[in-house]
């Protein structure tokens, strides 16, 4: 289902565990999605960052995990575009009252990888990825 489409208080998310993907995702490769499927608890939603603003998806997942019991982001590694969801994961459940766990997972050579929240807020400090290259030897 869209995410922009479901109702954000309705029987769809309340008390679910939410997995938010992008919708290139959920339309070409559905298979990176079976386990979370298997689980009636989870609902799936997606969403694309190409074609409407990131900041829709942070209000509609901020009025969800009012009523949700966790999120679950689920994309392609390297996106420009997919990498915006994590980031907001992370904003939502800063500046919403109640807390929920947070999953990050990326799709990267035909397997799925779960990333932890402090990757996610790393990757966004370009300084710092450097200085971590340059401590690990990485030449760019």
């Amino acid at each position: 289902m869209e995410l922009m489409s479901v109702n954000a208080k309705g029987s769809t998310v309340r008390g679910k565990d939410i997995v938010v993907c992008g919708t290139c995702l959920f339309k070409e490769k559905p298979k990176y999605l079976e386990e979370f499927r298997k689980n009636e608890n989870h609902a799936i939603l997606h969403f694309c960052p190409e074609k409407e603003h990131i900041n829709m998806a942070f209000y509609k997942i901020m009025s969800i995990m009012s009523v949700a019991r966790s999120l679950t982001i689920v994309t392609t590694d390297g996106s420009p575009h997919c990498v915006q969801l994590h980031y907001i994961a992370d904003e939502v459940n800063r500046y919403s009252e109640r807390k929920f766990a947070v999953k990050h997972f990326v799709i990267n050579n035909g397997k799925m990888h779960e990333v932890f929240a402090e990757d996610v807020k790393l990757s966004r400090y370009l300084s710092k990825i450097k200085r971590l290259r340059e401590m690990c030897e990485i030449s760019p």
